[in-house]
Protein backbone atom coordinates (compact mmCIF):
# COMPACT_ATOMS: atom_id res chain seq x y z
CA UNK A 1 0.00 0.00 0.00
CA UNK A 2 2.81 2.36 -0.01
CA UNK A 3 3.15 4.81 -2.35
CA UNK A 4 -0.10 3.02 -4.53
CA UNK A 5 -1.81 6.38 -5.39
CA UNK A 6 -0.02 8.17 -7.67
CA UNK A 7 -1.18 7.10 -10.70
CA UNK A 8 -4.40 6.85 -9.58
CA UNK A 9 -5.54 10.48 -9.32
CA UNK A 10 -6.83 11.69 -12.78
CA UNK A 11 -7.68 14.90 -14.85
CA UNK A 12 -11.27 14.52 -13.72
CA UNK A 13 -10.02 15.33 -10.29
CA UNK A 14 -8.63 18.63 -11.09
CA UNK A 15 -11.82 19.72 -12.65
CA UNK A 16 -13.80 18.77 -9.64
CA UNK A 17 -11.66 20.43 -7.60
CA UNK A 18 -12.18 24.00 -9.89
CA UNK A 19 -15.68 23.37 -10.18
CA UNK A 20 -16.21 23.15 -6.30
CA UNK A 21 -14.61 25.90 -6.05
CA UNK A 22 -16.36 28.25 -8.98
CA UNK A 23 -19.78 26.72 -6.91
CA UNK A 24 -18.67 27.91 -3.31
CA UNK A 25 -20.66 25.05 -2.04
CA UNK A 26 -18.08 24.58 0.93
CA UNK A 27 -18.10 27.95 1.80
CA UNK A 28 -20.38 27.49 4.88
CA UNK A 29 -18.96 26.43 7.99
CA UNK A 30 -21.65 24.06 9.00
CA UNK A 31 -20.82 22.04 5.73
CA UNK A 32 -17.15 21.33 6.84
CA UNK A 33 -16.03 18.18 8.20
CA UNK A 34 -13.18 18.52 10.42
CA UNK A 35 -10.70 15.63 10.51
CA UNK A 36 -9.81 12.99 7.74
CA UNK A 37 -11.02 10.02 5.90
CA UNK A 38 -8.87 7.26 5.49
CA UNK A 39 -9.82 5.01 2.04
CA UNK A 40 -8.46 1.43 2.59
CA UNK A 41 -8.26 -0.80 -0.40
CA UNK A 42 -6.20 -3.46 -1.60
CA UNK A 43 -3.56 -2.65 -4.59
CA UNK A 44 -4.61 -4.30 -7.85
CA UNK A 45 -8.02 -5.13 -6.88
CA UNK A 46 -10.10 -2.33 -5.79
CA UNK A 47 -6.97 0.21 -7.23
CA UNK A 48 -8.90 1.73 -9.71
CA UNK A 49 -12.44 1.99 -7.91
CA UNK A 50 -10.75 3.32 -4.93
CA UNK A 51 -8.90 6.14 -7.29
CA UNK A 52 -11.99 6.92 -8.68
CA UNK A 53 -13.95 7.20 -5.20
CA UNK A 54 -11.27 9.28 -4.35
CA UNK A 55 -11.65 11.62 -7.17
CA UNK A 56 -15.23 11.96 -6.47
CA UNK A 57 -15.16 12.65 -2.83
CA UNK A 58 -13.01 15.90 -3.37
CA UNK A 59 -15.81 17.65 -4.70
CA UNK A 60 -16.80 17.40 -1.16
CA UNK A 61 -13.75 17.57 1.04
CA UNK A 62 -10.39 18.83 1.27
CA UNK A 63 -7.63 17.02 -0.42
CA UNK A 64 -5.88 17.50 3.25
CA UNK A 65 -8.70 15.09 4.50
CA UNK A 66 -8.99 12.53 2.57
CA UNK A 67 -5.93 9.74 2.88
CA UNK A 68 -5.21 7.02 0.74
CA UNK A 69 -1.76 5.75 1.55
CA UNK A 70 1.20 5.79 3.91
CA UNK A 71 3.76 7.59 0.91
CA UNK A 72 6.48 7.28 3.33
CA UNK A 73 7.15 4.68 6.29
CA UNK A 74 11.29 5.54 7.29
CA UNK A 75 13.12 2.84 7.36
CA UNK A 76 13.56 0.72 10.98
CA UNK A 77 10.38 2.44 11.74
CA UNK A 78 7.44 -0.03 12.72
CA UNK A 79 5.30 0.07 9.92
CA UNK A 80 1.86 -1.45 12.13
CA UNK A 81 2.81 1.36 14.93
CA UNK A 82 2.97 4.35 11.64
CA UNK A 83 -0.24 3.01 10.52
CA UNK A 84 -2.48 2.72 13.53
CA UNK A 85 -0.90 6.40 14.33
CA UNK A 86 -2.26 7.29 11.23
CA UNK A 87 -5.77 5.32 11.37
CA UNK A 88 -5.76 6.97 15.10
CA UNK A 89 -6.38 10.68 13.43
CA UNK A 90 -8.84 9.72 11.52
CA UNK A 91 -12.55 10.00 12.15
CA UNK A 92 -13.87 8.17 9.46
CA UNK A 93 -12.36 4.75 7.92
CA UNK A 94 -13.33 3.33 4.26
CA UNK A 95 -12.66 -0.07 3.65
CA UNK A 96 -13.30 -0.62 -0.19
CA UNK A 97 -14.37 -3.87 -0.98
CA UNK A 98 -14.11 -5.37 -4.27
CA UNK A 99 -14.60 -9.03 -5.81
CA UNK A 100 -11.03 -10.62 -5.46
CA UNK A 101 -10.92 -8.77 -1.66
CA UNK A 102 -11.43 -12.21 0.41
CA UNK A 103 -9.81 -14.39 -1.80
CA UNK A 104 -6.29 -12.37 -2.72
CA UNK A 105 -3.33 -14.58 -1.48
CA UNK A 106 0.32 -13.90 -1.26
CA UNK A 107 2.67 -15.27 -3.16
CA UNK A 108 3.14 -18.59 -1.15
CA UNK A 109 -0.36 -18.99 -1.64
CA UNK A 110 -1.60 -18.01 1.41
CA UNK A 111 -5.12 -15.84 2.16
CA UNK A 112 -3.19 -12.06 2.80
CA UNK A 113 -5.97 -11.38 5.41
CA UNK A 114 -4.63 -14.40 7.24
CA UNK A 115 -0.99 -12.45 7.06
CA UNK A 116 -0.72 -10.42 10.56
CA UNK A 117 1.25 -8.00 8.85
CA UNK A 118 -1.05 -7.32 5.87
CA UNK A 119 -1.46 -3.50 5.47
CA UNK A 120 -5.18 -3.65 4.74
CA UNK A 121 -5.86 -6.22 7.69
CA UNK A 122 -3.37 -3.84 9.75
CA UNK A 123 -5.13 -0.71 8.80
CA UNK A 124 -8.48 -2.29 9.08
CA UNK A 125 -7.94 -3.77 13.07
CA UNK A 126 -6.61 -0.26 13.82
CA UNK A 127 -9.86 1.25 12.98
CA UNK A 128 -12.36 -1.27 14.51
CA UNK A 129 -10.57 -1.02 17.92
CA UNK A 130 -11.81 2.76 17.93
CA UNK A 131 -14.34 4.83 18.04
CA UNK A 132 -14.12 5.52 14.16
CA UNK A 133 -17.18 5.16 11.95
CA UNK A 134 -16.12 2.53 9.68
CA UNK A 135 -17.52 2.10 6.37
CA UNK A 136 -17.43 -0.99 4.28
CA UNK A 137 -17.63 -0.03 0.63
CA UNK A 138 -18.53 -2.39 -2.19
CA UNK A 139 -17.38 -2.17 -5.61
CA UNK A 140 -17.50 -4.02 -8.83
CA UNK A 141 -19.95 -5.70 -7.89
CA UNK A 142 -18.36 -7.36 -5.05
CA UNK A 143 -20.49 -8.98 -1.66
CA UNK A 144 -19.71 -8.31 2.12
CA UNK A 145 -18.29 -11.05 3.70
CA UNK A 146 -19.42 -13.68 6.10
CA UNK A 147 -17.90 -13.27 9.78
CA UNK A 148 -16.73 -16.75 8.99
CA UNK A 149 -14.68 -16.07 6.10
CA UNK A 150 -12.38 -13.34 7.99
CA UNK A 151 -9.91 -13.47 10.77
CA UNK A 152 -11.20 -13.09 14.14
CA UNK A 153 -9.64 -9.53 14.91
CA UNK A 154 -11.98 -8.02 11.38
CA UNK A 155 -14.86 -10.02 12.12
CA UNK A 156 -16.44 -7.04 13.53
CA UNK A 157 -16.59 -5.44 9.80
CA UNK A 158 -18.87 -8.09 8.70
CA UNK A 159 -21.40 -6.12 10.89
CA UNK A 160 -21.07 -2.76 9.73
CA UNK A 161 -23.65 -2.08 7.36
CA UNK A 162 -21.87 -1.26 3.57
CA UNK A 163 -22.24 1.12 1.10
CA UNK A 164 -22.72 -0.29 -2.68
CA UNK A 165 -20.88 1.63 -5.40
CA UNK A 166 -22.05 0.60 -8.84
CA UNK A 167 -20.32 1.40 -11.86
CA UNK A 168 -23.70 2.82 -13.89
CA UNK A 169 -24.59 5.07 -11.09
CA UNK A 170 -20.73 5.85 -9.44
CA UNK A 171 -21.09 9.73 -9.71
CA UNK A 172 -24.50 9.26 -7.48
CA UNK A 173 -23.26 6.72 -5.34
CA UNK A 174 -19.89 8.37 -4.44
CA UNK A 175 -22.14 12.03 -3.99
CA UNK A 176 -24.79 9.69 -1.62
CA UNK A 177 -21.36 8.28 0.47
CA UNK A 178 -20.32 11.45 1.12
CA UNK A 179 -23.41 12.88 2.63
CA UNK A 180 -23.75 9.39 4.70
CA UNK A 181 -20.34 10.69 6.53
CA UNK A 182 -21.17 14.63 6.83
CA UNK A 183 -24.90 13.46 8.51
CA UNK A 184 -22.74 10.67 10.44
CA UNK A 185 -20.51 12.98 11.70
CA UNK A 186 -23.08 15.75 12.21
CA UNK A 187 -22.48 17.88 9.47
CA UNK A 188 -25.43 19.81 7.68
CA UNK A 189 -25.38 19.11 4.21
CA UNK A 190 -26.41 20.80 0.84
CA UNK A 191 -26.76 18.96 -2.51
CA UNK A 192 -23.94 19.93 -4.52
CA UNK A 193 -24.44 20.16 -7.95
CA UNK A 194 -22.07 17.21 -10.33
CA UNK A 195 -18.63 18.68 -12.00
CA UNK A 196 -18.33 20.42 -14.77
CA UNK A 197 -16.21 18.63 -17.63
CA UNK A 198 -15.36 22.62 -19.05
CA UNK A 199 -15.75 25.02 -15.93
CA UNK A 200 -15.84 28.17 -17.07
CA UNK A 201 -16.49 27.05 -20.63
CA UNK A 202 -19.23 28.52 -23.08
CA UNK A 203 -19.67 25.36 -24.63
CA UNK A 204 -22.98 23.66 -24.88
CA UNK A 205 -23.25 20.81 -22.23
CA UNK A 206 -24.26 18.46 -25.26
CA UNK A 207 -21.25 19.84 -27.00
CA UNK A 208 -18.75 18.73 -24.17
CA UNK A 209 -20.05 14.58 -24.46
CA UNK A 210 -17.53 12.81 -26.89
CA UNK A 211 -17.63 13.15 -30.76
CA UNK A 212 -16.66 10.14 -32.39
CA UNK A 213 -15.38 9.84 -36.18
CA UNK A 214 -17.08 7.90 -38.52
CA UNK A 215 -14.21 5.61 -38.27
CA UNK A 216 -14.26 4.99 -34.66
CA UNK A 217 -17.91 4.32 -34.26
CA UNK A 218 -17.27 1.35 -36.96
CA UNK A 219 -13.93 -0.14 -36.01
CA UNK A 220 -13.18 1.51 -32.19
CA UNK A 221 -14.08 -0.45 -28.79
CA UNK A 222 -13.40 2.63 -26.62
CA UNK A 223 -15.74 5.19 -25.61
CA UNK A 224 -19.52 5.48 -25.54
CA UNK A 225 -22.58 5.95 -28.71
CA UNK A 226 -26.36 7.08 -27.90
CA UNK A 227 -28.68 5.26 -28.91
CA UNK A 228 -29.51 6.80 -32.17
CA UNK A 229 -25.80 6.77 -33.00
CA UNK A 230 -25.76 3.10 -32.42
CA UNK A 231 -29.25 2.06 -34.58
CA UNK A 232 -28.10 4.11 -37.35
CA UNK A 233 -24.52 2.40 -37.42
CA UNK A 234 -26.05 -0.62 -36.88
CA UNK A 235 -28.50 -0.10 -39.77
CA UNK A 236 -25.92 0.62 -42.32
CA UNK A 237 -23.78 -2.32 -41.48
CA UNK A 238 -26.63 -4.86 -41.75
CA UNK A 239 -27.17 -2.46 -45.12
CA UNK A 240 -23.69 -2.81 -46.02
CA UNK A 241 -23.28 -6.51 -45.57
CA UNK A 242 -26.09 -6.91 -47.90
CA UNK A 243 -25.13 -4.93 -50.59
CA UNK A 244 -21.33 -6.57 -50.88
CA UNK A 245 -23.40 -10.00 -50.31
CA UNK A 246 -25.35 -9.34 -53.26
CA UNK A 247 -22.55 -7.72 -55.31
CA UNK A 248 -20.04 -10.39 -54.97
CA UNK A 249 -23.12 -13.20 -55.80
CA UNK A 250 -23.99 -11.73 -58.92
CA UNK A 251 -20.39 -11.17 -60.54
CA UNK A 252 -19.75 -14.79 -59.77
CA UNK A 253 -23.03 -16.43 -60.78
CA UNK A 254 -22.74 -15.76 -64.38
CA UNK A 255 -19.21 -17.54 -64.36
CA UNK A 256 -21.00 -20.85 -63.33
CA UNK A 257 -24.13 -20.56 -65.70
CA UNK A 258 -21.40 -20.42 -68.71
CA UNK A 259 -20.08 -23.37 -67.58
CA UNK A 260 -22.88 -25.43 -67.19
CA UNK A 261 -23.41 -26.93 -70.74
CA UNK A 262 -20.28 -28.61 -69.98
CA UNK A 263 -20.61 -29.85 -66.40
CA UNK A 264 -24.29 -29.64 -65.62
CA UNK A 265 -24.10 -32.59 -62.99
CA UNK A 266 -21.48 -30.70 -61.00
CA UNK A 267 -22.91 -26.83 -61.28
CA UNK A 268 -26.03 -27.25 -60.85
CA UNK A 269 -25.41 -27.48 -57.05
CA UNK A 270 -22.76 -25.41 -56.31
CA UNK A 271 -23.84 -22.05 -56.81
CA UNK A 272 -26.00 -23.10 -54.03
CA UNK A 273 -22.90 -23.95 -51.81
CA UNK A 274 -21.21 -21.22 -52.73
CA UNK A 275 -23.74 -19.06 -51.81
CA UNK A 276 -23.89 -19.96 -48.22
CA UNK A 277 -20.17 -19.93 -48.17
CA UNK A 278 -20.47 -16.72 -49.24
CA UNK A 279 -22.98 -15.28 -46.49
CA UNK A 280 -20.72 -16.71 -43.66
CA UNK A 281 -17.87 -15.04 -44.87
CA UNK A 282 -19.43 -12.01 -45.32
CA UNK A 283 -20.96 -12.24 -42.19
CA UNK A 284 -18.01 -12.71 -40.13
CA UNK A 285 -16.60 -9.64 -42.28
CA UNK A 286 -19.23 -7.73 -40.64
CA UNK A 287 -18.28 -8.93 -37.01
CA UNK A 288 -15.71 -6.08 -36.46
CA UNK A 289 -18.04 -3.23 -36.87
CA UNK A 290 -20.70 -5.07 -35.44
CA UNK A 291 -19.18 -5.76 -32.35
CA UNK A 292 -17.80 -2.19 -31.95
CA UNK A 293 -20.99 -0.99 -32.24
CA UNK A 294 -22.48 -3.07 -29.52
CA UNK A 295 -19.73 -2.85 -26.96
CA UNK A 296 -19.76 1.20 -27.45
CA UNK A 297 -23.41 1.09 -26.23
CA UNK A 298 -22.60 -1.76 -23.53
CA UNK A 299 -20.46 1.15 -22.47
CA UNK A 300 -23.02 3.34 -22.04
CA UNK A 301 -24.97 1.50 -20.37
CA UNK A 302 -22.14 0.92 -17.72
CA UNK A 303 -21.19 -2.42 -19.24
CA UNK A 304 -17.78 -3.94 -21.02
CA UNK A 305 -16.48 -7.04 -22.01
CA UNK A 306 -17.88 -9.34 -20.06
CA UNK A 307 -21.23 -8.57 -21.51
CA UNK A 308 -19.91 -8.77 -25.31
CA UNK A 309 -18.90 -11.91 -24.79
CA UNK A 310 -23.00 -12.97 -25.09
CA UNK A 311 -23.16 -11.38 -28.27
CA UNK A 312 -20.10 -12.85 -29.65
CA UNK A 313 -21.21 -16.51 -28.87
CA UNK A 314 -23.87 -15.91 -30.33
CA UNK A 315 -22.43 -15.18 -33.49
CA UNK A 316 -20.12 -18.18 -33.29
CA UNK A 317 -22.71 -20.62 -32.55
CA UNK A 318 -24.61 -19.13 -36.03
CA UNK A 319 -21.08 -19.90 -37.42
CA UNK A 320 -20.88 -23.09 -36.41
CA UNK A 321 -24.82 -24.46 -37.11
CA UNK A 322 -24.51 -22.44 -40.49
CA UNK A 323 -21.14 -24.43 -41.75
CA UNK A 324 -22.76 -27.54 -40.65
CA UNK A 325 -26.09 -27.00 -42.27
CA UNK A 326 -27.89 -27.02 -39.59
CA UNK A 327 -29.99 -23.95 -40.41
CA UNK A 328 -33.27 -24.94 -38.21
CA UNK A 329 -30.81 -24.24 -35.27
CA UNK A 330 -28.88 -21.73 -36.67
CA UNK A 331 -31.93 -19.23 -37.70
CA UNK A 332 -33.79 -19.03 -33.89
CA UNK A 333 -29.82 -18.35 -32.70
CA UNK A 334 -29.61 -15.54 -35.32
CA UNK A 335 -32.68 -14.35 -34.41
CA UNK A 336 -32.05 -13.87 -30.79
CA UNK A 337 -28.50 -12.16 -31.57
CA UNK A 338 -30.52 -9.64 -33.59
CA UNK A 339 -33.53 -9.16 -30.87
CA UNK A 340 -30.70 -8.39 -27.95
CA UNK A 341 -29.23 -5.98 -30.70
CA UNK A 342 -31.81 -4.18 -31.67
CA UNK A 343 -32.57 -4.15 -27.91
CA UNK A 344 -29.59 -2.37 -27.20
CA UNK A 345 -30.80 0.60 -29.02
CA UNK A 346 -34.05 0.82 -26.90
CA UNK A 347 -32.61 0.98 -23.37
CA UNK A 348 -31.76 4.43 -22.03
CA UNK A 349 -27.50 4.62 -21.09
CA UNK A 350 -26.19 6.41 -17.82
CA UNK A 351 -26.34 9.93 -17.66
CA UNK A 352 -23.59 11.85 -17.46
CA UNK A 353 -19.97 10.50 -17.36
CA UNK A 354 -19.18 6.55 -16.41
CA UNK A 355 -15.96 4.61 -16.30
CA UNK A 356 -15.91 4.30 -19.90
CA UNK A 357 -16.32 8.10 -20.63
CA UNK A 358 -18.22 11.03 -21.30
CA UNK A 359 -22.16 10.98 -22.01
CA UNK A 360 -22.55 10.84 -26.18
CA UNK A 361 -25.55 13.77 -24.92
CA UNK A 362 -23.53 15.73 -23.03
CA UNK A 363 -26.03 14.92 -19.94
CA UNK A 364 -24.36 14.95 -16.33
CA UNK A 365 -26.17 12.80 -13.67
CA UNK A 366 -29.03 14.29 -11.64
CA UNK A 367 -27.91 14.16 -8.19
CA UNK A 368 -31.21 15.76 -6.66
CA UNK A 369 -32.75 12.29 -6.78
CA UNK A 370 -30.07 10.39 -4.41
CA UNK A 371 -29.91 13.43 -1.77
CA UNK A 372 -33.09 12.94 -0.78
CA UNK A 373 -32.56 9.08 0.18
Amino acid sequence: MVGRHGALLRADAFHAILARDMRGDRADAEDVVTGRIFINYRRGDDQAAAGRLYDRLLQHFDREQLFMDVDAIEPGVDFVKSLDEQVAACIAFIAVIGPRWLSARNNDGKPRLDDPTDYVRVEIESALKRDIRVIPVLVDGASMPRPSDLPASLQALARRNAVEIAHHRFAADCDDLAGRIKRALGVATTPSAPAQLFVGSSVPQEEAGARLSWAQIFFSFKGRLSRMQFLIGFIFTLAFAAVLFDAVALTIEPFFHAAQPQTEGVTTKLPELLERRLLLVVTISSWWPALALVLKRLHDLGQGWKALLVFVALDVLWAILHLLNKDELAQPIAGVDLGLTFMLALIKGTTGPNRYGPDPLGGAPDLRKRSKN
